[in-house]
């Protein structure tokens, strides 16, 4: 099982959850953080200290950012939130 955190820039934290160290990582931390804060759309994690492309789970501190599509008709492209930090410690 493991625990992570996501901080923002001021360091508080702005959602929490536990997960199984079984998954697949981007999916698990993006449910997290979409969960935490009701974001709408709902957000992915896009960019981070290590692949969001691997099934590992990165312990420790990772700066990462989340971030959604925007439709073609407003432009395309990708929407990032600001920069977080991710801290995964497994329990």
């Amino acid at each position: 099982m493991l625990t992570i955190r996501i901080r923002n820039a001021n360091g508080e934290v702005i959602a929490e959850g536990t997960c199984s160290d079984s998954g697949f990582f981007p999916p698990a931390v993006a449910a997290i953080y979409n969960d935490a804060l009701a974001l709408e759309p709902p957000r992915s994690l896009q960019k981070c200290d290590t692949s969001a492309d691997t099934g590992d789970y990165p312990e420790g501190l990772r700066r990462a950012q989340f971030g959604y599509p925007r439709p073609r008709n407003l432009g395309g492209g990708q929407v990032l939130d600001d920069e977080v930090v991710l801290e995964v410690v497994r329990a």
